[in-house]
């Protein structure tokens, strides 16, 4: 804790950190019958970071950078799980970490998930 407390210390203001979280979960198709397996992953590695002038904090701008990170896991377990119906699936992120600093007198910054974990219910 001391080390991020100097790190923040020695950065001054071009190093601002935002959390917030986004989370998302689909209707639930469950048939009432049967056994539902749940499986999940952390997914924050798979997304690429994003750059802008000022609104990296967007939960648009989050949206849209794990969006094909979530579709590409989704298909793989979809695909692992053939004959059983998904029933429900989402995600949730822990934060989104967001850098503000200047670039040649312009406001810029840069961000990205810590943790994004999806899930999906299967039938």
């Amino acid at each position: 804790m001391f080390a991020f407390a100097l790190l923040v210390a020695l950065a001054g203001p071009a190093l601002q950190l935002h959390a917030q979280t986004l989370s998302f979960r689909s209707t639930d198709h469950a048939s009432g019958s049967g056994r539902h397996v749940r499986l999940q992953a952390d997914l924050a590695r798979r997304v690429e970071s994003w750059q802008a002038s000022r609104t990296c904090a967007s939960a648009r701008l989050a949206r849209s950078a794990l969006k094909p990170a979530v579709a590409q896991w989704l298909g793989t377990q979809m695909m692992a799980n053939p004959g059983k119906t998904l029933t429900q699936w989402g995600y949730h992120s822990g934060d989104i970490w967001v850098e503000n600093h200047m670039v040649d007198g312009v406001q810029r910054c840069r961000a990205g998930f810590r943790k994004l974990i999806a899930f999906a219910e299967f039938g």
